[in-house]
């Protein structure tokens, strides 16, 4: 009887101490969301100053934008944006009107935001998507990469269709290629330049020799006994004719077939000359760590 008593305190222990764990898991989120919001907020009032230092002061760097085919790493002295060229549109001003959060973690928030542009008799002239992700560097909370996003009802559906097919199969053919250790076929799914934010590491790739697109297979081997990876999950959130946006997360197998990591990211594909390829990625820390 002892003994059972014993085991029943200890069984409730282990679940008191889990439940404080998740607590603090789902605080620290919780105000990482709060405190990325207010930087999206603090963003979009230095943006309708209209002054570009002010704005400069707002976000976090090397910041990109990934405009269509364009993607521009930019430092804080190389940030640009021609208010000149919006206020010749007759822009006086801009909102956001809904603010969705995607992925969440303690030092990086992936938001899709829905905004319009007014001129100065107060009609929106323009609206439309984008894609925000939003840093936290040195206790500074700001966005470091935006990206317009497809509208509702903006293409047909076949558009929508053709365009999610092709993009999931080059993520599919990233993993064979992956898989196989073959860097020239893992450069047939990838574009050059390309950016990954990897939890406080930026690395722009410039060209097809850097680490990010010619993976040391051997160094994974002996650094995690890394086996094989797979994609656990994978959606469309974003898609338009040239740019796909996916949520996924992938998993990593060792030698003995067992799964040691499991990260979520945003993966953005575009095409460019007929070929569809990765052109940026964000990951998230690890939801599972063995």
């Amino acid at each position: 009887m002892h003994k059972i008593r014993r085991l029943k305190i200890t069984t409730l222990g282990f679940g008191f101490l889990l439940f404080l764990l998740l607590s603090a898991s789902l605080s620290a989120a919780e105000a990482a969301e709060s405190q990325a919001r207010a930087a999206l907020d603090q963003f979009i009032q230095a943006w309708n100053t209209g002054d570009l230092e002010i704005v400069r002061q707002s976000v976090n760097y090397p910041h990109v934008t990934h405009a269509g085919s364009r993607l521009i790493v930019a430092t804080k002295g190389q940030f640009f944006q021609d208010f000149d060229a919006l206020k010749r549109q007759g822009w006086v001003r801009s909102t956001f009107d809904s603010i969705t959060t995607r992925q969440i973690s303690v030092n990086k928030v992936n938001f899709l935001v829905h905004f319009s542009r007014y001129n100065e008799s107060g009609e929106v002239y323009t609206e439309g998507y984008v894609f925000y992700v939003v840093t936290k560097q040195d206790g500074h909370w700001g966005m470091q990469y935006r990206a317009p996003a497809a509208g509702v009802d903006q293409y047909d559906e076949a558009q929508i269709a053709q365009a999610t097919r092709q993009a999931t199969a080059a993520v599919d053919e990233f993993f064979v290629a992956f898989n196989a250790a073959d860097a020239t076929a893992l450069l047939q799914v990838n574009h050059v330049p390309q950016v990954m934010m990897n939890n406080g590491f930026f690395i722009f790739a410039e060209d097809p020799a850097s680490p990010l697109l010619t993976p040391d297979f051997a160094a994974m081997r002996q650094r995690e006994d890394w086996h094989h990876s797979s994609l656990a999950a994978l959606e469309a959130v974003s898609v338009s004719p040239n740019v796909v946006f996916f949520e996924l997360s992938f998993e990593r197998f060792d030698s003995a077939g067992e799964k040691y990591r499991t990260v979520p990211a945003l993966w953005v594909l575009t095409k460019k000359a007929g070929k569809w390829g990765v052109e940026f990625r964000s990951l998230m820390p690890a939801s599972f760590e063995r």
